[in-house]
């Protein structure tokens, strides 16, 4: 979560400037029509904000509940919003990075079309917007599908960013530019992982886009910002395990942070040297894309784990906003799903004592009438723990259907 926010404040701080600067001597800069692509920047950062935030709070809330299951489902609920920070994050960054080069080419290349340009940012605006716009839902299947495709986008971006720094660079040549203007364009700092993909430069060209990078045991890229440290190789098998991070997500982290030198040696497998890094491990050994089924997203019924008939009971004892009891559902398979509910037809189910709804209900105004005073979140949290022990339900919360 450090990281991300790191990430984003300086992300953030590009768009800042890049809005501050003024005109060029001709006029041209990131304003007028293309004030629309700093827009772009500065709609995504409001969501990203607030999944940092709702993690956040979940890690908050889990670190008080006072029960280690419980502890451990509230963490994993930080899992799709981290993943969509994470995510989403990146390709800010490197959309700051087309416009890093959208405003060099407009102040230093007179020559440059800019209805060319204009049309260029524009397809890869187009290009980012529908992964955005999954990160941005938090829903969790749709957040580790546009995780799992982050690679490929991420090459087509890496290949959008050098096509137009070649074409610029070949544009200034035939106009005659000095070299201080070919300078401007080719010595941009990148904040994403472009510089660690992109292709070669010829010896001519400054070689700035990939410093920094020295090849580990293993073939393990030391210098990407993901593979660093047995900290953080130990941190991934552990989140890994726990179910706080999916392995699709983990595998398309490594492979864009890692470049084109930790492509995979098999198809949808975890490069070689960066599963030997993580160690010989069955969560290692699973770190593969895998469909819908694979990944933990079954068409299995969701279960209101706190009932949502008395949503408004639940609301009055603290179960608002990030954690209010649409946040709290579980997949479960057909049969289990019915069978903790007395059945396939509800209304007969009802009847019977040991019914989830009634029952959850009962213990718990039970214990409230007991304590003498209103129930805190905590407390209730604890109670449904042990109660989803005894019925065998997982304490894998996702999103349910809101009201």
């Amino acid at each position: 979560m450090d990281e991300v926010k790191g990430s984003m404040a300086r992300v953030e701080a590009s768009f800042s400037k890049l809005a501050a600067r003024p005109p060029a001597l001709g006029g041209w800069g990131l304003n007028g029509v293309f004030t629309r692509y700093l827009d772009q920047g500065s709609h995504q950062v409001t969501w990203l904000r607030g999944a940092l935030g709702s993690a956040t709070a979940l890690t908050d809330a889990a670190s008080d509940v006072g029960d280690s299951d419980m502890e451990l489902g509230l963490l994993r609920m930080t899992g799709p919003r981290l993943q969509a920070a994470l995510f989403g994050t990146l390709l800010l960054a490197t959309w700051v990075d087309f416009l890093h080069l959208a405003d060099a080419v407009l102040r230093h290349c007179p020559m440059c079309s800019v209805e060319k340009l204009f049309t260029d940012l524009h397809r890869v605006q187009g290009l980012m917007q529908p992964t955005l716009t999954d990160l941005a839902s938090l829903d969790p299947e749709r957040v580790e599908a546009a995780a799992t495709a982050m690679p490929e986008l991420m090459g087509k971006l890496t290949h959008e960013f050098d096509a137009l720094h070649r074409d610029t660079r070949s544009t200034m040549k035939l106009g005659g530019q000095v070299i201080a203007a070919m300078q401007a364009v080719e010595m941009l700092t990148l904040i994403s992982t472009l510089k660690m993909s992109l292709p070669r430069r010829p010896p001519s060209t400054p070689a700035t886009l990939g410093v920094g990078l020295v090849m580990g045991s293993g073939g393990v890229m030391v210098g990407s910002r993901i593979v660093v440290s047995a900290e953080w190789v130990e941190m991934m098998r552990r989140l890994v395990q726990a179910g706080v991070i999916s392995v699709p997500a983990v595998s398309a982290a490594v492979r864009i942070h890692g470049g084109q030198v930790l492509m995979a040696q098999a198809s949808q497998d975890l490069p070689k040297g960066v599963r030997d890094a993580l160690g010989d491990s069955p969560e290692v050994r699973g770190m593969q894309v895998t469909d819908r089924v694979g990944a933990g997203m079954s068409n299995a019924p969701k279960h209101h784990v706190l009932p949502r008939e008395h949503r408004e009971w639940f609301e009055k004892r603290g179960f608002t906003s990030d954690m209010d009891i649409d946040q709290f559902c579980v997949r479960l398979e057909q049969a289990h799903h019915e069978a903790i509910h007395g059945g396939g037809n509800w209304r007969l189910g009802r009847t019977w004592p040991g019914e989830w709804n009634r029952l959850i209900m009962e213990v718990l105004r039970d214990a409230e009438a007991e304590a003498g005073r209103t129930l805190t979140r905590n407390t209730i949290l604890r109670i449904v723990a042990e109660n989803m022990k005894r019925y065998d339900i997982p304490m894998k919360f996702t999103k349910g259907r809101s009201r």
